[in-house]
């Protein structure tokens, strides 16, 4: 059985360490763009359940000439604790405000996506696009939300 979408995944409800959806699909080959501390054979897999609403979001963006690109999706409980283990190596305590634990991230239940454009990757400047104006916008149509809004870490954690 596979977690309903409705699942509540943060610091307090932990995922079990070999919990994996049950279908995924690749989403593209952007894997790795941003992340050189990362195995460079992954790619940004979603569950397959959600495939035509991120299809449609990425497709009616493009059409209006927004490059969106899914840089990271599903993140097993092991790969989790290497984005944790890396950041923390650069940034210290700082990345425990940054990225989950292993357990507490959304991205193990392949709902999570982050996304952006292929030139600029994972930046702060991303906030300052088209896209990212876009995607406040309009995500919601598709199913999707920000989670992490800055100005909210007291509420979200991150």
């Amino acid at each position: 059985m596979d977690l309903d979408v409705t699942v509540l995944v943060n610091k307090e409800h932990i995922l079990d360490k070999d919990y994996v959806p049950l279908e995924m699909y690749v989403v593209d080959e952007n894997e790795n763009n941003f992340h050189q501390f990362k195995d460079a054979s992954l790619k940004p897999m979603l569950r397959s359940d959600i495939k035509e609403y991120v299809d449609k979001l990425i497709n009616d963006a493009q059409e209006l000439g927004l490059p969106i690109i899914v840089d990271s999706g599903y993140r097993s409980f092991k790969y989790q604790q290497v984005v944790l283990d890396a950041l923390i190596k650069e940034k210290g305590d700082e990345a425990f405000k940054l990225v989950a634990l292993p357990g507490a991230s959304e991205h193990q239940t392949g709902f999570a996506l982050d996304v952006s454009r292929l030139d600029i990757g994972l930046t702060e400047y991303f906030e300052n696009t088209y896209e990212f104006e876009y995607l406040i916008n309009n995500a919601h149509k598709y199913g999707f939300i920000l989670r992490y809004p800055k100005g909210k870490e007291n509420i979200t954690g991150y």
